[in-house]
């Protein structure tokens, strides 16, 4: 009990620390929470932008007051502070202190080392356990989302739900960064293994599990027929093998017959922009100029910077589908998975049910700094093709429908198309588009 009132301390301490949240496969690729991957690689821009004008005004911040604070700060620790000091680290929190300072959950400075692991290729594949994580937003607490098929995971008994409480003896509190506990702690070596403490609210007790880390190669979209001709996506997330996955995927059903697809992007975080756009450039004509300002292709998603300049993305793939199409969301959709529903209600092409999404509507950029570190700041707006700024509201259903739990799930019983509400509510609405 003395643990437990520990661990429910380190939370609602955590949640007066930091309010964040996202989602990542564990061990998973780099640059989930971004829209996009923009990166500024030309190093004499972004010198010139750290340098300011001529008279070295870059912003309101008085540095000469800040130097003179941090000397004598810095006298105080050498006269009195009782242990030994790492110089470097109490450089870089600094850094991370300025970025902090922004109140942006989204701006961050990353060392030289955080910065090389977030910049792994987003492929899907890595060596890890193979589950979705997600950290919530108002308590800062880290839980298991879903446990994918033949991975690590499921064979250790990991469920859906499950907290972390500690990875390998490493205290997992809210102000922990999920991209660090991910990359750090969880991910590692092929044929290793990682000792996870969980807690388990259905059993209100810690449970522990010793998972050896294999090669995984994410299953971002599962598929099949739901009736003879009605078929079912469910998208994890949008990595570089998702556009492929996803083809393939409606392919298949349009063999089998399928008529109406119903697009499960329940608790899918988002992850790269270019993907979510392929993904819609396959879906829709190319030639809906609706929105198109004066363009004579469809016009998919647009950004605006603080300076009302962006970009604009258009569809021009000449490959389109003819039926209707049902995108389940709750409050874990989020970013790229925005975009994607967004643009396929704006033009009709779809309706959305369930409840409404995240509302992450910003755009990130990371900028290297030239010695190995990086910062990632917000940068612009994006909009649906209709003009919508989604940021902070979300997307509201057309049919909504609260997620419900049943009660006669045993808690080793996986849940069933029939135990689930808003699937089943789904499929009536796709249905009625059908007729």
């Amino acid at each position: 009990m003395e643990s437990k009132n520990k661990f429910w301390k380190g939370v609602l301490v955590g949640v007066l620390v930091t309010a964040f949240a996202g989602l990542i496969v564990v061990g998973g690729a780099a640059g989930i929470f971004l829209i996009g991957r923009s990166v500024m690689e030309n190093q004499a821009q972004v010198q010139s932008l750290a340098e300011g004008t001529e008279d070295g005004e870059v912003s309101a911040v008085d540095w000469n007051q800040v130097e003179m604070k941090s000397k004598r700060i810095q006298a105080i620790i050498e006269s009195y502070f009782l242990f030994d000091k790492d110089n470097q680290r109490m450089e870089e929190y600094i850094y991370k202190g300025l970025m902090a300072g922004l109140d942006d959950p989204y701006s961050v400075y990353y060392t030289s080392e955080e910065f090389e692991e977030l910049m792994e290729d987003t492929t899907g594949e890595y060596c890890g356990i193979g589950a979705l994580v997600s950290k919530s937003i108002t308590t800062g607490v880290v839980s298991i989302s879903k446990v994918f098929k033949g991975t690590p995971a499921e064979e250790s008994g990991l469920r859906a739900g499950d907290i972390f409480y500690e990875v390998d003896g490493v205290e997992v509190t809210a102000d922990l960064d999920l991209d660090i506990l991910v990359k750090q702690h969880v991910k590692g070596e092929e044929g290793t293994t990682v000792h996870l403490k969980m807690f388990r609210p259905s059993i209100e007790d810690y449970v522990d599990f010793d998972v050896v880390r294999r090669h995984i190669e994410v299953p971002t979209v599962e598929n099949r027929m739901l009736k003879e001709d009605m078929g079912y996506i469910s998208v994890s997330q949008f990595d570089d093998v998702t556009t492929q996955q996803f083809a393939q995927a409606i392919e298949e059903m349009e063999k089998q017959g399928m008529k109406g697809l119903l697009v499960d992007l329940r608790g899918n975080p988002g992850g790269v922009l270019d993907v979510a756009v392929d993904m819609l450039d396959y879906l829709l004509p190319d030639n809906l100029t609706e929105y198109a300002q004066g363009k004579k292709n469809t016009l998919i998603v647009s950004t605006a910077d603080k300076n009302e300049e962006g970009e604009s993305y258009y569809c021009n793939d000449g490959h389109s589908v003819d039926f209707p199409i049902v995108i389940l969301l709750d409050g874990n959709s989020a970013s790229a998975s925005e975009v994607f529903a967004g643009a396929l209600r704006d033009y009709d092409r779809a309706k959305i049910v369930g409840t409404t999404s995240f509302g992450k509507g910003i755009v990130q950029t990371l900028l290297p700094l030239g010695d190995g570190s990086a910062i990632k700041i917000t940068t612009a707006h994006y909009y649906s093709p209709s003009g919508f700024d989604l940021h902070g509201v979300g997307l509201e259903p057309d049919v909504e429908i609260p997620f419900e739990y049943p009660e006669e799930l045993e808690e080793d019983e996986e849940l069933t198309d029939e135990m689930d509400n808003q699937l089943q509510k789904g499929m009536e609405v796709l249905q009625e588009m059908m007729k």
